[in-house]
């Protein structure tokens, strides 16, 4: 039995022959195999016996043949490049295909060869007293396979993130994010597999959002009542998407993985659900007219002369939104020309801007409009007549644009 040829295969390839001596295959008698079995306690002898590297069953009544795998080892590698380049075999994993999408790629069996399974494989054969023995039956298999539940679990989350949409409406109109946008924000972790989205192309994406809609510090036309149009200097008023909170929300929508149409995170004022953030209702301050006009769904409700900032304190043109509003009130500052600071009690008071401009009554102008501003002018407010601000707070409301031009 020991110069018995075997000839050793992988698929197509004849490696050559070796004899089952050189594997190191050795008959036994039974009576060894009782001899090391009384000398081990209990049950323990076969697990010892099969530990020591040489497997063996009884083949012929009264022989056991063994099999010295490290010696069957370096038989195997006398053949010319028998342990090189193996590859290992290969995981089923997720791949995009372009045209097609993400699909799973099967996994996909290699040349390496895995120990256990070749020793088994050599012992089966030298068992059976083959002369014959292919070993790609002893290749390594892959970890993950294509039928793997947690890679097609995978699979699914990601066709549904991918099939999905989100309609932004914004300001009248319609912005979808497709889902070939989506695809092209999706990344997958080579190391875990786990799907997630660019956040720096999506925040990138809200910023050309913005640039396309968002008012927050353009300058604006303006239909004024006695000057026809006007262009309106940036001020307060104006809103944008909020990109953080927005990308936050948009990330929640595509692990939901469901369409969606909403509006977006908004942030500012005059956001109407147009591109036009004064609309129809406003307040409009002319300097150059000293009038104050009220507009409530396009209708002129109230008009009164007014008076604006002395040259050196003049008010400040732009498009603002009243963000504060108290009666009474006190205005508290400093006045640049008494170089002094002051406190100065008023009924009411209307904030519209970042540096202290607003719209509040002044019973201490002798007279409004006219050239009133030019030797008694305010330090920036709006100063207008106790008789009317009681009607103008009134009208006016939390975020109400005032646009003040010259």
């Amino acid at each position: 039995m020991a110069e018995r040829p075997l000839n050793v295969l992988e698929g197509e390839r004849a490696w050559g022959t070796v004899t089952y001596q050189a594997l190191g295959v050795e008959v036994e008698a039974a009576e060894a195999l009782a001899d090391l079995k009384q000398a081990q306690e209990g049950s323990s002898w076969l697990t010892s016996f099969f530990g020591r590297s040489v497997l063996g069953v009884e083949a012929e009544a009264g022989e056991v043949v063994s099999l010295d795998f490290e010696q069957a080892k370096q038989a195997l590698g006398e053949f010319e490049g028998f342990w090189r380049e193996r590859v290992a075999s290969e995981d089923a994993e997720i791949v995009f295909v372009e045209g097609e999408g993400y699909q799973i790629q099967a996994d996909r069996l290699g040349t390496r060869l895995d120990e256990e399974r070749l020793q088994a494989q050599l012992l089966e054969v030298v068992e059976a007293g083959a002369s014959m023995v292919d070993l790609s039956a002893s290749y390594q298999t892959a970890e993950v396979t294509q039928a793997d539940e947690a890679l097609t679990e995978r699979l699914d989350q990601i066709q549904a993130a991918t099939s999905m949409s989100i309609t932004l409406q914004i300001a009248g109109y319609e912005e979808v994010i497709t889902p070939e946008m989506i695809l092209s924000w999706l990344i997958i972790d080579e190391v875990t597999g786990e799907l997630y989205f660019d956040e720096a192309l999506i925040y990138e994406y809200l910023g050309s959002l913005n640039e396309a809609y968002a008012t927050y510090d353009d300058y604006r036309y303006f239909e004024s009542t006695l000057q026809g149009g006007v262009q309106l200097v940036p001020g307060t008023l104006g809103w944008s998407i909020d990109r953080e909170s927005e990308l936050a929300w948009i990330l929640e929508d595509l692990y939901a993985g469901e369409s969606v149409v909403r509006e977006p995170m908004i942030v500012g004022s005059g956001y109407n659900g147009s591109l036009d953030d004064i609309g129809s209702s406003y307040i409009e301050v002319d300097i150059l007219n000293q009038t104050m006009f009220v507009y409530l769904e396009g209708e002129l409700v109230l008009s009164t002369p007014v008076v604006t900032g002395q040259i050196g304190t003049t008010t400040i043109p732009g498009a603002y939104s009243i963000w504060n509003m108290e009666t009474p009130s006190e205005l508290v500052g400093y006045n640049p020309r008494t170089e002094r600071d002051y406190v100065q009690p008023v009924q009411y008071w209307m904030g519209f801007d970042d540096t202290g401009q607003g719209i509040h009554d002044a019973n201490w102008q002798p007279y409004f409009g006219g050239d009133a501003y030019l030797t008694n002018g305010s330090l920036g407010c709006v100063n207008t007549p106790p008789d009317v601000m009681p009607l103008v707070f009134e009208y006016a409301y939390m975020g109400m644009p005032v646009v003040v031009f010259e």
